[in-house]
């Protein structure tokens, strides 16, 4: 990792002695045009000079279109990609999901990009510019919302923890209801609709009216279920659920989930040692491979490979100074 401030003209003269000096793979970038523009970095330019760079630059709406220049964060990505419309209560204003669920999913599609453009330098010599916007990459994890929409006309509403746009006599119960200790997702055998009736002895799950139409009567079905959930533990239910092959699963909290003897035998979770920050846990490897073991480091710190780069670079102290400034 290293810093350079491309708004001083030393900044961008590092950041082409570097890109003539080395073989640069992969530039990636932040920026709307009108911010490039500013910084004096012409992309079509920058390609015709060195034609097998591949520069990725992720952006709010991307570098074209009629939002290009617009601002925005992950609050206005969420909420312009449509996905803010299906989160929440039917009855009550739309919310936006934890954490940054759209700049990850951006993120994922900017690797994704560049690995498909070297993909691409390999069978072509060339490299190319990959604009990723942070918008459609939250349109990107509406599934199938914008197809039913399009096909079929219909408009999928916020539902709550319900699914959504399915007709009453689809199957039912995929929701989360409160127990004694907190909340279960409760979900149907959509092979024997009859078996949460087994599971809840209330007779009325069993009732031909509400078998024919169980999505319909998802209210009176929440009732039952609030009911004879009240005093009953998360594990247990669960147990009793799976038991009868009825896929319920624990709302588990982000202490339960770090303690759960599931993701300390995968290592789901290690423990590094950051300069900074000292002893910090954090998420391990994302996936596992039989012949390339993961290696767990701290991120480097912002501008710490900046030295070493530049000495590459045959560059003078004062040299850099400029180039942080």
């Amino acid at each position: 990792s290293f810093a350079l401030n491309l708004a001083s003209e030393d900044g961008r003269a590092v950041l082409t002695r570097l890109l003539h000096k080395t073989k640069t793979d992969v530039l990636i970038l932040g920026h709307r045009r009108q911010e490039l523009d500013a910084l004096g970095l012409d992309l079509d330019a920058l390609l015709r000079e060195h034609p097998a760079l591949i520069v990725v630059n992720v952006s709010p709406f991307g570098l074209t279109g009629p939002k290009s220049h617009w601002l925005g964060t992950e609050l206005t990505a969420y909420a312009a990609s449509g996905y803010m419309s299906l989160t929440g209560a039917a009855d009550r204003e739309p919310i936006k999901a934890y954490g940054s669920l759209v700049q990850y999913q951006a993120g994922a599609h900017a690797a994704l990009g560049a690995l498909a453009a070297l993909f691409a330098r390999d069978l072509t010599g060339e490299g190319q510019l990959v604009d990723v916007s942070e918008m459609e990459a939250g349109t990107f994890l509406l599934g199938g919302v914008e197809q039913a929409a399009h096909f079929n006309g219909v408009v999928n509403r916020r539902n709550g923890t319900r699914l959504l746009g399915f007709a009453p006599q689809h199957s039912y119960p995929s929701t989360i209801r409160p127990c004694g200790d907190g909340f279960v997702h409760c979900h149907s055998n959509n092979r024997h609709l009859d078996l949460l009736g087994v599971l809840i002895p209330n007779p009325r799950l069993l009732e031909p009216e509400v078998l024919g139409a169980l999505m319909g009567h998802a209210d009176e079905i929440d009732a039952i279920m609030d009911e004879w959930l009240a005093d009953k533990n998360r594990r247990e239910v669960v147990a009793a659920a799976q038991e009868l092959r009825l896929p319920f699963t624990e709302v588990m909290t982000p202490g339960e989930v770090m303690a759960d003897p599931h993701h300390k035998e995968r290592e789901s979770f290690v423990v590094v040692s950051h300069p900074g920050a000292g002893p910090i846990q954090q998420p391990g490897a994302p996936f596992r491979m039989s012949a390339s073991p993961w290696v767990t480091r701290p991120a480097p710190l912002l501008g710490e490979a900046g030295p070493d780069i530049f000495r590459l670079l045959d560059f003078e102290a004062e040299d850099l100074a400029r180039a942080y400034a």
